[in-house]
């Protein structure tokens, strides 16, 4: 009896060591099983602990029938019976933390789900806030702010919106030109040297004003052929009036009489030769070897090709001196257009030197032959210059009234209407000095430089008619500055 007592203690203690060695939990075995036959478990690790509290108690559980097993001297195959609950103890714990395992896994994915939709939020905030901001900025689009240096290099030039007719018309090339008419080129008519040149380029002359002063041995011998023919003239004159005398007192002979008169005639002959001479240099009379060359005109000297201390002759040309008051607009009509063409019709001239700025006539002039090496047909137009503006050789656009012009509406000069995205803008005053505005409008027709507004501008609006590219350019500038790309 106290052989099998001993025998069933020894089994239930490997059993306990067994269970205990497979958990992990149970440490080593206390030398003194035998006062109290019970051993206390092992807690788990803290993370695992509340999941595992239930299965502790399971533990406890089977151990109380262990201990009944011991109280009640079971045999040694009941304690294996107990040992194979205990190992399916064992297998439903490790299935658990198993089990646990997965939920743990569960859980962080979920936080990492709730992570990147918290990121997503914060982003979509972000993109939302960056929204407003451009909405902000877009808000600014169409106004231009220019600094006051700025403002005074750019030469904007504001206008008010007028009334007026667009009609369609014929648009040729054309140039100013001098009138030949109003030109006087200023030559020497004898050779010699200048000694002073009086005016410069530019200058503006009367009728009669010295240009330059030039000295001449050829004028200094004409001037005094002619006194020497002034002299024996008038000593021919003398001995004719005194034969006279001398054959009235029957003193003389008739032929001493004849010769005299015939002596006064040629001296005569011989004064006026020389005076003629004299005339062809532009002269009278006067003495010495000096002269002036004057103006045959007044207006302006436009072109000087004198120098002090020259030499000169006939075929130079020093001066050429024309009247500006008054100016020739050629235009070149081409071969397929000449039939659109006749005297009288209206016409505009515009030149890119003054934009805005229009000059009014009628063709007077139509060309008889086309030109060959242009295949164009010359007209003409004359028209006033009294500020001198119309200088000549500066280029424009003649525009020939070709039909009826429409009824009257808004007009506007061509440089005041921009294309800004895709559409048509004037630019006006905003609030401030250097602050304009981008305003939409609707155009019509186009013709001689001005453009019909249908729609978006009143009568009596200001606009900028010179300077509104600048405008432009600087809002442009702005806007890629904002990282806007229009």
């Amino acid at each position: 009896m106290s052989e099998r007592r001993s025998a069933a203690v020894v089994g239930l203690v490997w059993t306990l060591l067994i269970v205990a060695g497979g958990c992990g939990r149970a440490g080593p075995a206390e030398p003194d099983h035998d006062e109290h036959g019970e051993r206390e478990t092992r807690a788990e690790p803290d993370e695992h602990a509340e999941g595992e509290h239930g299965k502790d108690e399971h533990a406890e559980g089977e151990h109380g029938k262990d201990e009944h097993a011991k109280g009640e001297h079971a045999e040694g195959e009941h304690a294996e019976g107990e040992h194979g609950k205990d190992e399916h103890a064992e297998g439903e714990h490790a299935e658990g933390e198993h089990a646990e395992g997965e939920h743990a896994e569960g859980e962080h994915g979920k936080d990492e789900h709730a992570e990147g939709e918290h990121a997503k939020g914060e982003h979509g905030k972000d993109e939302h806030a960056e929204g407003e901001h451009g909405k902000d900025e877009h808000a600014e689009e169409g106004r231009v702010t220019l600094a006051p240096e700025a403002l005074a290099r750019s030469a904007v030039r504001l206008a008010e919106v007028k009334r007026g007719a667009v009609r369609v018309a014929l648009e040729v090339p054309a140039e100013v030109q001098l009138n030949p008419d109003r030109v006087a080129h200023v030559s020497p008519l004898v050779e010699g040297q200048l000694i002073s040149v009086d005016v410069t380029l530019g200058d503006t002359v009367e009728l009669g004003q010295p240009l330059a002063r030039l000295r001449s041995v050829e004028l200094g011998q004409a001037r005094a052929a002619l006194s020497r023919a002034t002299a024996l003239r008038q000593v021919a004159r003398q001995t004719r009036d005194r034969q006279k005398r001398l054959r009235a007192e029957g003193i003389s002979a008739e032929r001493s009489l004849i010769e005299a008169q015939l002596a006064y005639d040629q001296a005569g002959a011989e004064r006026d030769a020389a005076l003629s001479r004299l005339k062809v240099f532009g002269l009278q009379g006067g003495s010495g070897p000096d002269m002036a060359l004057e103006s045959p005109i007044a207006g302006r000297v436009v072109e000087r090709h004198a120098t002090r201390g020259e030499n000169v002759s006939p075929d130079d040309t020093l001066f050429v001196v024309a009247d500006l008051t008054r100016v020739w607009i050629i235009g070149r009509v081409y071969e397929q257009q000449v039939a659109q063409v006749a005297v009288g019709m209206a016409a505009s001239l515009t030149l890119g030197a003054y934009p805005g700025r229009r000059w009014e006539g009628k063709v007077d002039f139509v060309g008889a032959t086309l030109d060959e090496a242009t295949r164009s047909l010359p007209i003409r137009m004359e028209v006033d210059n009294p500020d001198g503006q119309l200088r000549p050789g500066l280029f424009g656009s003649l525009y020939l009234a070709t039909d009826a012009p429409t009824a009257e509406g808004l007009v506007v000069p061509v440089g005041a209407v921009q294309t800004l995205e895709g559409r048509s803008v004037v630019f006006v005053p905003g609030e401030g000095a250097g602050v304009f505005e981008a305003r939409m409008v609707t155009v019509g027709r186009e013709a001689q430089g001005q453009v019909e507004i249908v729609g978006g501008l009143a009568a009596g609006a200001r606009v900028v008619v010179e300077g509104a590219f600048l405008i432009k350019s600087e809002l442009m500038r702005g806007q890629l500055g904002h990282g806007h790309a229009h």
